[in-house]
């Protein structure tokens, strides 16, 4: 029995997360590493700030256990999926030059992260501007995603593509990674990694041509390559098209099922979240790979942690129950315990 099948008692059920809407907030905050902190007076930025560090602080926690007996490139994969997490400090250090945002500002704005995937806060926050930071960045193990950042901030000089293509290479290094890792792994692996990968391209695609009114080269550009049902040639096709309609007829038969009529980009994006977590719970439960069930697992992980953020911040603030319920994305129907 892995590491992960163990800690998987931990993840959350839908009774689990209705239970903590109605769990005294003290106990609530020492469960998840927080305590006092509804008594501390900070602001709501500050409050925020405060809960998204101690639960980041509980994940990476339970990345070290998994990472113990992890070796080569299965090790590699969980280290790299966790920088997803210092990428915030980098859109964090980049927001704050853009706009001239004070040196201890920008600072405070950051998360202490294990120092295995942790940036050279102070060296990238002495920096004269942006292309100097990405510059910098490129001697650290963010060379890949740095190296296309910095090309692009040089052409486009706006932060929507340099936040767009960081989020791009990220994903495009998890499938390198995976790719890397042991041939008896790669099949669960890349499925897991496919199903996230579609689920972040098809509302990325939607947005960028409806929303954002991107031209097919350039949303198609931002896409990460090699989805598991999303692959390159259907998203030529579907980049080219300019009704939501459209676009979810063409998908395949297995993910437009799953798309309540009429289709809103918000609807899909959680019908694609839905999808993904339920892939990663049967990784989790079924996977004849080590590498794959502790992977699933910290995706699971992260998902209820954002829940509980949600919960606690909304405790703290006060918010009516029903607020709450859908920050956290409660089912409707389930009912209080």
């Amino acid at each position: 029995m892995t590491r992960a099948a163990v800690m998987a008692g931990q993840l959350l059920d839908e009774s689990d997360v209705v239970t903590l809407l109605h769990t005294p907030l003290a106990q609530l905050e020492k469960q998840f590493g927080l305590e006092g902190i509804s008594d501390r007076g900070l602001s709501e930025a500050e409050l925020n700030r405060a809960i998204e560090r101690g639960l980041i602080t509980t994940l990476m926690n339970e990345l070290s256990i998994l990472l113990r007996p992890a070796k080569g490139s299965a090790r590699d994969i969980l280290i790299y999926w966790s920088r997803k997490f210092e990428l915030y400090n980098l859109k964090a250090l980049i927001r704050g030059k853009l706009h001239d945002l004070p040196y201890e500002q920008i600072r405070e704005s950051l998360h202490i992260l294990p120092s295995l995937i942790s940036l050279p806060h102070e060296q990238l926050l002495r920096t004269e501007d942006i292309p100097e930071l990405l510059r910098q960045l490129e001697q650290t193990p963010y060379e890949g995603i740095a190296n296309q950042a910095r090309r692009v901030f040089e052409e486009k000089n706006e932060p929507f593509s340099l936040d767009a293509t960081i989020d791009q290479r990220y994903y495009t290094g998890l499938l390198k990674h995976a790719r890397a890792c042991d041939i008896v792994d790669q099949p669960p692996l890349l499925r897991l990694i496919g199903s996230l990968i579609d689920r972040q391209n098809l509302p990325w695609l939607l947005r960028y041509r409806l929303n954002y009114k991107l031209s097919p080269t350039e949303t198609y550009y931002l896409m990460v390559p090699s989805g598991r049902q999303l692959q390159p040639d259907l998203l030529k096709r579907l980049v080219n098209m300019q009704e939501i309609e459209q676009i979810v007829d063409a998908l395949p038969a297995s993910l437009k099922e799953q798309i309540t009529e009429p289709a809103t980009i918000m609807g899909i994006e959680l019908a694609m979240a839905e999808r993904m977590t339920h892939q990663a719970r049967r990784c989790l439960m079924f996977s004849p790979s080590a590498v794959t069930r502790s992977l699933a697992y910290m995706m699971l992980r992260e998902l209820d942690l954002k829940r509980v953020f949600a919960i606690i911040q909304g405790r703290v603030l006060k918010l009516n129950e029903q607020l709450i319920r859908q920050a956290a994305d409660i089912n409707p129907e389930v009912l209080s315990v």
